[in-house]
């Protein structure tokens, strides 16, 4: 009888973690939004008018209500995304959100279904030359909510970024570029290059990086930046990356890197240098092991040899050690240490030329 109870027990537990499962599945899925386009880059001049769609899909199973509202971008993080300047922060000249014109009512979506939201960009007469940038947002709870921490829906942004014609400032540097180590016992290299863009355009640098070996041979290539990560105007970022090698390396390479982005008048070049050595530890110690072995190796034959014709010469009679030793005026441990420390040192002498 009770392990009938206990079974019926289970079985109703299970029961209800199922069902409540679903719901919390299907809790999570009710609030899915999609908006199609990510980013929208456009070039424009000042006084003229730009229009785009953006494409809402609703992609739960209920009847939605989106509200919609626009943010300006005034930077962005170490890695890459973009920063919403706050209501009241100050300008930076690289503003876009006066320019947008989206409705201001929220935009209803029925379930599993797409809604297409134009937007206006009216650019005005006076705009500063360079990128502008903000972003357009669509959140399941309106933006006040979410501005006082209330909020715990979710939202989506196509982020926007207008090229307005006239003084363009291209200029942009490879302010760093360095290694993570100095040393590696193998061909897999991490590199940081650190870009500043000094003028008033986004940029996405992008190029080869050659790493060439002293001791010659081909040079091996990779491209550098492949997703084109942007850089923000007046800016510096980070752009990591990992060089990786088959085969074996030794001694001193050489990295360079140079980088193209779009500018006023075609394309512009940004280069760096940088120098690492690769060291196999392992192997090297393993070398240095076996010449150990075989100058020891080759003392032990050489005392062996040595031994044998002063015994032939004095007739068969072995000498006393000690005597033998007073005749040659240094131990044999003293020279043994000598031999090891010449050949370490002699090796150790031919990795540094070979190396320079």
């Amino acid at each position: 009888m009770i392990s009938v109870r206990f079974s019926v027990a289970t079985l109703c537990a299970v029961a209800c973690l199922f069902i409540l499962g679903i719901q919390t599945t299907h809790a999570q899925d009710s609030a899915g939004i999609t908006l199609i386009p990510a980013t929208i880059e456009e070039a424009a001049d000042p006084g003229s008018s730009l229009t785009q769609t953006l494409k809402v899909t609703n992609e739960s199973d209920v009847d939605k209500e989106y509200f919609l509202y626009t943010k300006n971008i005034r930077g962005v993080n170490a890695g890459g995304a973009p920063l919403f300047a706050e209501e009241g922060s100050e300008e930076t000249g690289f503003e876009l959100t006066d320019w947008l014109t989206i409705q201001t009512e929220p935009l209803k979506v029925p379930a599993f279904s797409t809604v297409e939201l134009p937007i206006t960009i009216n650019v005005p007469g006076d705009a500063t030359p360079g990128s502008h940038f903000g972003g357009v947002f669509v959140s399941v709870e309106p933006p006040k909510l979410r501005e006082i921490g209330a909020g715990v829906g979710y939202e989506v942004a196509s982020i926007i970024s207008i090229r307005i014609s006239g003084d363009i400032i291209d200029t942009a540097r490879v302010r760093s570029f360095s290694t993570d180590k100095l040393l590696y016992g193998t061909k897999d290299v991490g590199f940081t290059a650190r870009i500043e863009n000094q003028g008033n355009i986004l940029i996405r640098p992008r190029g080869p990086l050659t790493v060439t070996s002293v001791f010659g041979g081909k040079p091996e290539v990779m491209t550098v930046n492949e997703n084109l990560a942007g850089v923000f105007p007046g800016t510096a970022r980070d752009i990591n990356f990992t060089w990786s090698s088959e085969g074996f390396g030794f001694g001193k390479y050489e990295a360079v890197l140079a980088l193209a982005y779009d500018g006023k008048e075609g394309q512009k070049t940004i280069d760096a240098t940088v120098i690492f050595w690769v060291f196999p530890i392992k192997v090297m110690v393993g070398i240095l092991f076996a010449i150990v072995v075989v100058v020891l190796l080759g003392y032990v034959l050489t005392r062996y040899y040595i031994n044998q014709a002063i015994m032939r010469s004095a007739g068969g009679h072995r000498i006393v050690p000690t005597r033998y030793r007073r005749q040659v005026g240094i131990s044999r441990f003293a020279f043994i240490s000598t031999a090891i420390l010449a050949t370490i040192i002699l090796f150790l002498l031919v990795v540094l030329i070979f190396s320079a």
